[in-house]
């Protein structure tokens, strides 16, 4: 039978068959589609994977790379940053740092190190001259310095009370003991100190200060080491306590969180995931406050900030979750640029000249707050009205654009997506210049507990969430002011325990005024030579940017 054969004559049977054929077609071109989108998907999370574990970490964006700094208005430079003429290179160097080159150490010791004189000298044998046999005369001597060290010493203070008995036998009298962190215990407050610094402050898990302690000849039990850690935290906690009442009456603070394990019997796995949040302080309130939460649920950061009225700023997460629409307004989200860039700059392997663009948009706004950083809140306000309300207004329309035809399950779709949904919480730092554009250091200081989770692994138990959050707030709070831990804790614990202080001169900035000798000043100017350097980067890539976008084009 030939093949034309099996056609049928029927219409109708013709007309369903092909009916039935354009159906499957559709179905197949849809799936097609659906397949092509999942391996874009999975291409775009395999670069960026690739990116993570082989390529270069940072999210710096190199101006060179795409068209370069969009909305730019050509001939019109702004009045507060003047532009070098293009043939006058001379302006442009004008500007350049040099880094100061490392060196292998002090040019002299500090002084104050203790000293302890070896004497190398000649043998006996050896102080007479081969040739005439006559002894030697000494004529000087040199001095070289080295840096040695003894491991830390564990002591014990014998607290001897003389007793004292009236000869009429009307009673006797003693000088009653010092106050201890442990009620009836054998330890001092510089020990709990430095096992409190350890944990908190230099990230050592209590098995690895068991072996720091056993070097040292004592040995010690974990759970005695994990009683210290409950006694230090019920003397600080009024201590932290008060910085959080501090942070609260203000206006403005910065939010975020990280997960923990958190060991639970009931679980069926054992172990499930708690959060700790941390709010940042800011001039009003310099102190980073932890709070723990048993859940990633809106009841935790609702909790805390039942009482606040302000601005906070965060990530989109606490905008969808409802913590600080559900406040009736008490409490206005600002969002992180930094978050919504980042998603651009993950796309930028997918989506490079697209991305480019999105980013050089952020690197102009973030140009205006390098200009702005020096200046008072109203000046900054006044500067990101003039120049950062204009490139917004023209970003969100470009944004708008790229959303007609981007896929939103791509990266590019989802940078754009995320910035469109959150864009009024983006945007609202325009309106007051003390909101930072992003929340780069709550993210940053987070990382304090993030680099410890990585020693400690999980939180033991639900009760000892909290007594961690009040640890944590006192020790990062003292780091943020490059207080000498040790040194702090040592007297804010001794102190705490006699009673009778005031509670305000305890607080790490208060204390830090009475106290200038346990300021670690390197690290003060660490930050600032980073920081410096920084802006000198950015200012040299401005003005080379400016310079060329002002030289004569031939055509």
């Amino acid at each position: 039978m030939s093949k034309e054969a099996s056609v049928p004559d029927d219409l109708e049977v013709c007309q369903q068959e092909l009916l039935h054929t354009q159906y499957v077609l559709s179905q197949t071109a849809a799936a097609c589609d659906q397949l092509q989108q999942q391996v874009a998907q999975l291409k775009e999370e395999l670069e960026l994977f690739k990116r993570f574990h082989f390529g270069r970490r940072s999210e710096r964006f190199v101006p060179g790379v795409g068209p370069g700094r969009l909305f730019d208005e050509p001939g019109e430079p702004s009045e507060t940053s003047p532009v070098p003429a293009a043939d006058n290179p001379a302006q442009i160097e004008e500007i350049t740092y040099r880094r100061r080159r490392k060196g292998h150490g002090w040019g002299q010791l500090p002084e104050h190190l203790p000293r302890q004189e070896v004497l190398l000298d000649l043998p006996e044998e050896q102080r007479q001259c081969p040739d005439c046999g006559q002894p030697l005369v000494r004529i000087g001597e040199d001095r070289s310095e080295r840096v040695d060290i003894i491991p830390a010493q564990v002591i014990v203070k014998v607290l001897v009370r003389p007793k004292y008995a009236c000869p009429h036998q009307h009673g006797i009298r003693q000088q009653e003991l010092p106050p201890s962190p442990v009620p009836g215990g054998r330890f001092d407050f510089g020990f709990l100190a430095h096992v409190l610094t350890a944990k908190l402050a230099d990230h050592l898990p209590l098995y690895r200060q068991q072996n720091q302690l056993a070097r040292s000849g004592l040995t010690l039990g974990r759970s005695t080491l994990c009683d210290l850690l409950s006694h230090g935290s019920r003397l600080l906690a009024p201590l932290a306590e008060l910085m959080q009442r501090r942070l609260l009456l203000t206006d403005l603070l910065g939010a975020d969180d990280t997960p923990v394990r958190l060991l639970d019997r009931s679980h069926p796995q054992g172990v499930r995931l708690a959060r700790f949040w941390l709010f940042r302080g800011f001039e009003a309130a310099p102190y980073q406050v932890f709070f723990f939460h048993e859940s990633r649920s809106r009841d935790g950061p609702a909790e805390f900030l039942k009482e606040f009225r302000g601005t906070v700023k965060v990530d989109a997460y606490g905008v969808d979750d409802g913590v600080y629409l559900a406040s009736d307004g008490r409490i206005i989200a600002s969002c992180c640029l930094t978050h919504a860039r980042r998603k651009f700059d993950e796309a930028s392997s997918s989506h490079p000249r697209l991305a480019a663009e999105a980013l050089a948009i952020f690197q102009q706004l973030y140009d205006l707050e390098d200009r702005a950083r020096e200046s008072t809140p109203e000046q900054r306000r006044a500067l990101r009205q003039h120049e950062a309300t204009p490139l917004l207004v023209r970003f969100r329309g470009w944004l708008d654009e790229q959303a007609a035809t981007a896929l939103p399950k791509l990266k590019f779709g989802a940078a754009v997506g995320y910035a469109r949904n959150q864009w009024s919480a983006l945007i609202n730092y325009v309106e007051d210049g003390r909101r930072p554009i992003d929340n780069n250091d709550t993210e940053r200081d987070l990382r304090a507990l993030t680099i410890g989770r990585k020693n400690w692994l999980f939180v033991g138990a639900p009760t000892a969430g909290p007594r961690a959050a009040v640890l944590y707030t006192v020790v990062a709070s003292a780091a943020r002011h490059h207080l000498d831990i040790w040194a702090y804790l040592r007297d804010v614990l001794e102190r705490l325990a006699t009673g009778g202080v005031e509670l305000a001169s305890l607080l790490p900035d208060q204390w830090a005024k009475t106290h200038p000798a346990a300021i670690h000043e390197f690290r003060r100017h660490e930050q600032e030579g980073r920081a410096a350097a920084q802006r000198a980067r950015r200012n040299h890539r401005r003005l080379l940017t400016q310079a060329h976008a002002n030289r004569p084009h031939n055509g």
